[in-house]
């Protein structure tokens, strides 16, 4: 009201009724929001960190237009750049690389973590302050070697059979991207036979690291260790510095004889399965793409159906139920072979298709059926735990695992 008084609102000569009491209810209305309901609540920012603001924004402005992190971002670095336009090009570039292979769901967030990992920063935590105006220019000068090495990257491992529902972490595909851009490879070493042993290196240790699941959590003190490591190398990807250095840490891509055991716990249509069978199948033509396929058809496995095969023994159809959706009923099947399968029964389709017995044989010996074993459906429980005892042992191989002995002493005193 003194307000009112001082400033001469309440002046009937300057002012009409209906403006005096605008000016009355608009400031009463004021005060109570503030002083007696409490609507609005406010306090006072000392410090000028501008990752801080960011974050505070971020929830103030929860009720507008919703605003990632990685948007403000974005819009810091898009006002950095000085000719290109940070907010198209990347938009563009995540569209482009989501359509590789059979798709994934990369996003803005994953190419704004690589640009600061490969645009080798010292800091590459996702925070505004590593935006700066410097790094920025940095990142602009070395964007198409950098969304280059990515594009690259994410091509090799859509040959390595991954895609969005098998892909894990995308956050592994990172240091992969980092390494070809600090080796200068093109997009010729996704398919040059000079490079195949490197690839399987690099292959080996994508499925290592998403079967251990390194990249949870908070990896940020993974990519400045891997950086150095790669640029020591030498001799291609630096597989063994990996294995040697984070050996005994919670980051160990190392297995041992019961994480290969675990293994065989992974069912059917789970992403890390996928990583299972494509260490596993070690020889695959990477021009094909290949489905996850019951050996045995998941149709037949129902108690009822089971007992239409004469599974009469209620204990038997049990481990026939617990096993097979399981890691050892599983194959890697070319995609139209797979189709082609579909739900037939696995002695009658092997037959059909590999009519000749030495076709069948370097099948089985492909697919880790060890010789002469039954492949009938009354004898799934045997198949399945020959072709285990197979499995394990490539892995075991495939992994450098020193395998675990059994001793036993029987009734004759001998072990």
């Amino acid at each position: 009201m003194s307000y009112l008084m001082t400033n001469g609102l309440t002046d009937t000569s300057r002012f009409g009724q209906r403006e005096s009491m605008f000016a009355l209810n608009a400031l009463t209305r004021l005060f109570n929001t503030i002083h007696q309901k409490g609507t609005i609540s406010y306090y006072l920012e000392v410090g000028e960190e501008l990752d801080k603001v960011l974050q505070i924004f971020i929830r103030t402005n929860s009720g507008g237009t919703k605003l990632s992190y990685s948007d403000l971002l974005l819009s810091v670095a898009t006002a950095q750049w000085n000719e290109l336009d940070a907010r198209e090009e990347i938009h563009r570039f995540v569209d482009e690389i989501n359509r590789l292979g059979d798709g994934f769901d990369f996003n803005k967030d994953f190419v704004l973590k690589s640009c600061l990992v490969l645009g080798d920063f010292a800091d590459v935590k996702f925070k505004v302050d590593n935006f700066t105006k410097e790094n920025m220019l940095k990142i602009e000068e070395r964007w198409d070697r950098i969304s280059g090495a990515i594009r690259t990257a994410v091509n090799l491992i859509a040959r390595f059979g991954f895609n969005r529902d098998s892909l894990t972490s995308y956050n592994a595909v990172i240091p992969i991207a980092y390494y070809l851009l600090n080796k200068g490879f093109s997009e010729a070493y996704v398919t040059s036979g000079t490079h195949a042993a490197d690839r399987a290196k690099l292959k080996e240790w994508l499925c290592r690291a998403l079967l251990k699941k390194i990249f949870g959590g908070t990896p940020d003190a993974l990519y400045p260790v891997y950086r150095r490591l790669i640029a020591d190398s030498t001799e291609g990807f630096p597989l063994q510095a990996i294995l040697d250095h984070y050996k005994g840490t919670n980051k160990s891509i190392a297995f041992t004889d019961d994480d290969v055991e675990n293994l065989f716990t992974l069912e059917y249509g789970k992403p890390l399965t996928n990583s299972a069978l494509v260490m596993l199948y070690t020889g695959l033509n990477q021009n094909f793409r290949y489905h996850q396929d019951h050996m045995h058809p998941q149709k037949f496995f129902q108690a009822r159906k089971l007992k239409a095969q004469g599974i009469d023994d209620a204990g038997l159809r049990k481990e026939y139920l617990e096993r097979f959706n399981l890691l050892a009923n599983l194959q890697l099947l070319e995609a139209a072979e797979n189709m082609e399968k579909s739900a037939t029964m696995f002695g009658t389709w092997l037959t059909t298709v590999y009519p000749a017995a030495h076709d069948r044989n370097v099948y089985m010996q492909q697919h880790f059926i060890p010789e002469g074993t039954s492949v009938e459906f009354g004898d799934f429980v045997g198949f399945y735990d020959a072709r285990k005892r197979i499995m394990k042992a490539k892995l075991c191989d495939v992994l450098g695992v020193e395998r675990k002995t059994t001793t036993f002493t029987d009734s004759m005193g001998t072990v």
